[in-house]
């Protein structure tokens, strides 16, 4: 019988995220080689360790007591949090990377309780000058900087 539930739930949940991305990544990418590595080759080595960390954390809950009990979900941080990838990948080529990156780092900011406008606002123009400088200048990220919903620029 498990004798720290939270723990056996998290390692669950760990085996489960493990065993679901490698699956996909064996059935639709190339895995290759170790010397000649594919795009899938990387997601499913992430994927076996992400399961094995599962999997001992299932174990470690049969054995080691819990000293804190499953408490409720925090349902708005995990959804906000979870939902700011999905914002950037919707509109970050209709608005562009700079304000793609300001929307999801400002709703990825609310999940925090504590947080304030001015504060999500200084964070999400910091945020957007350092991804726009790096990734659309440096690396080069085919998005645009502003996008075409703004017009020419």
């Amino acid at each position: 019988m498990l004798k720290n539930p939270k723990e056996g739930a998290a390692g669950l949940f760990f085996a489960a995220v493990g065993l679901l991305y490698g699956l996909m990544a064996w059935s639709s990418l190339d895995i290759g080689t170790a010397l000649n590595m594919g795009p899938g080759y990387f997601p499913i080595v992430l994927s076996a360790i992400i399961f094995v960390f599962g999997a001992m954390m299932m174990g470690r809950s049969l054995v080691t007591p819990g000293e804190t009990p499953i408490g409720k979900v925090p349902w708005r941080p995990l959804l906000l949090i979870m939902g700011a990838p999905v914002v950037f990948a919707t509109v970050a080529e209709e608005i562009g990377m700079f304000p793609a990156v300001f929307v999801t780092t400002a709703v990825a900011a609310f999940a925090y309780p504590g947080a304030t406008v001015p504060r999500i606002l200084a964070i999400s123009f910091g945020l957007s000058v350092f991804c726009t400088l790096v990734f659309a200048y440096a690396v080069r990220v085919p998005i645009p900087v502003i996008g075409p919903a703004f017009g020419e620029w």
